[in-house]
């Protein structure tokens, strides 16, 4: 908060932290009573788009007069964000909060300290549990007790029978173990198809299971898949993504459908009448009637839409959040503590082991996914990490228990073999195979697409060495960015275009951020479709074409985070 003092707003606002002239678009009661306010640009067009900005689901925001140097009106939590519009829930409306339709407001990024709120409750309370459902859990994961199987199980009917062997091995042995399974999931090899697999069984057998990821993209596409099947399934938090699927199974949708929601929203509506009332009010006395009436409402609001969630919660089979998100602050609170009886933790590499610590104290049994080969946990401070929170939780269990935990999946279903190569001989001792249908795939295989140099080669490595692409030499920038690789991809991508391959089936990904926008401004008026993302950002995606741009290339031969 510090360095936004003594920033201009209008370089906030470029950085991606603020958004100026705002108007309050409208305003209803959501969930709880919480105030729901949408702002969208003011401009006199009515599809006036907000400027590029880094605000997401889950943000913390003050709302700020457009005019005023002083304190936020107030603060709340973003709700969804679209090119257009950003929404905004205040918990508690003061009185101050009566939005002037004509007035001008802003909203700033504030720090969110809720996460780490969370991973520290959760460590306290590991540390002080005592005999609750994951008490023998914790201790296989301490290294205190000995992770054990089931003596017998019975054989399995599996729901999708196009599974590998691989893939069918890591579905029996997770549900054979009693505390902890882990499985490995190289890149392309069915991971998410094969825990799917194992939350249907688990369902069948008649386990509740809570299912966690470390990011909302992770968890929508776990919510994604596993609404192809007749399950109950709920998802906690806010949607990334506004696909129907997933916008169904969420909480406020689930709600919508249920038996109180009539009595719900008539309370709501009479909320929604008394603020306008109160505004209209024309002295004290009458106005503070009206606003006595919002708070005897909202408390009844808040008891119904309890009960309302605790009954929708019991009704699942399956309950996803992300690992934050499955805080016992949030609605898992209604729930009591030995409901579930299995916790799935999909990109568990990927996870602070203090996240995986809010969920896991909720079950006796966990199975973790994820490839500690590829990404870590996304760790700032170099201290915290040479101290191990760098460690996640997948990779220090696997440095302990080896293979009698892990089943690693091996048939790869997304490259040609010359691409996967390196990767299975170097990180994943030479076991990986490609299934027939990707291992000689080329682009020109692609309908429309035409057989040209690009279109044939499965893998190119360009050596940009003596040709005097270096890398920007720019005093105070911490990012990387190299004007010469953006121009380089920049030409593979239109011969692959002219080629007939679409600009929607190439990414093009590079390392540093700098590098990424310098690729978007050169690159994404000519090609709208193009994804041009980080490493991180990129993370779990596919396409047809990557364009890998290193930018490190300079005199002293330094290469850093590469």
């Amino acid at each position: 908060r510090a360095w936004q003092e003594s920033v201009p707003l209008k370089e906030l606002q470029r950085r991606g932290v603020c958004l100026l002239k705002l108007h309050a678009a409208s305003q209803r009661t959501g969930l709880y009573g919480r105030l729901l306010v949408t702002f969208q640009p003011r401009k006199h067009d009515l599809d006036a788009e907000l400027p590029s900005n880094s605000f997401g689901p889950g943000d913390i925001a003050g709302l700020y007069e457009a005019a005023s140097q002083g304190d936020a009106l107030c603060t709340g939590i973003v709700t969804r964000v679209t090119s257009r519009a950003v929404t905004v829930a205040f918990e508690d409306p003061q009185d101050t909060l009566s939005l002037d339709h004509e007035r001008s407001y802003r909203l700033l990024k504030l720090a969110n300290d809720v996460t780490y709120n969370r991973l520290k409750k959760a460590l306290n309370a590991l540390k002080q549990y005592r005999g609750g459902p994951a008490s023998d859990l914790i201790d296989v994961l301490f290294f205190s007790a000995e992770p054990r199987a089931f003596s017998e199980t019975k054989p399995l009917q599996l729901y999708n029978n196009s599974l590998d062997a691989s893939q069918r091995e890591a579905v029996s042995f997770s549900l054979a173990q009693r505390e902890l399974a882990i499985i490995h999931g190289p890149p392309g090899t069915g991971k998410t198809t094969t825990l799917i697999e194992i939350i249907l069984q688990a369902v069948q057998q008649g386990l509740k299971v809570l299912c966690c990821a470390p990011s909302n993209v992770a968890v929508d596409n776990l919510v994604e898949r596993l609404a192809r099947h007749s399950l109950r399934i709920l998802r906690l938090g806010h949607p990334a993504r506004l696909l129907e699927p997933i916008q169904r199974h969420s909480l406020d949708a689930v709600l919508a459908r249920g038996d109180a929601a009539q009595i719900v929203a008539d309370i709501r509506k009479d909320i929604d009448q008394a603020w306008t009332k109160s505004k209209k009010a024309q002295d004290k006395g009458e106005r503070s009637h009206f606003l006595n009436e919002i708070k005897t409402l909202r408390k009844e609001l808040k008891e119904r839409e309890e009960t309302a969630v605790a009954a929708a919660l019991s009704h699942a089979s399956v309950v996803l959040a992300t690992n934050t998100g499955a805080s016992s602050e949030g609605p898992l609170k209604l729930l009591p503590d030995n409901h579930f009886d299995l916790v799935v933790i999909d990109e568990c590499a990927q996870a602070l082991e203090a996240s995986c610590w809010i969920p896991l104290l909720k079950a006796p049994k966990c199975i973790l996914a994820g490839d500690h080969k590829q990404l870590p946990p996304t760790i700032i401070s170099h201290k915290a990490a040479a101290k191990g929170l760098a460690l996640s939780l997948m990779e220090r269990l696997i440095g302990r228990y080896g293979q009698r935990v892990v089943k690693m999946l091996v048939v790869q279903y997304r490259m040609h073999e010359a691409i996967m190569q390196w990767a299975s001989s170097e990180l994943y001792d030479g076991r990986l195979t490609a299934h027939p249908t990707v291992a000689q795939h080329l682009l020109k295989d692609l309908p429309g697409v035409t057989s040209t140099e690009e279109t044939t080669t499965p893998l190119l490595l360009i050596d940009t060495a003596g040709c005097g692409l270096f890398e920007l030499e720019v005093e105070d920038e911490q990012s990387k960015g190299n004007p010469g690789e953006v121009q380089l991809a920049g030409l593979h991508v239109q011969a692959l275009v002219e080629a007939g391959v679409k600009a929607k089936d190439i990414a093009v990904v590079a390392p540093y951020n700098l590098q990424v926008d310098m690729l978007r401004e050169h690159l994404g008026h000519s090609y709208p479709e193009l994804e041009i993302k980080s490493v991180d950002g990129f993370q779990g995606r596919e396409k047809e074409a990557v364009i890998l741009s290193f930018v490190r290339s300079n005199r002293k031969g330094e290469a850093s985070l590469l």
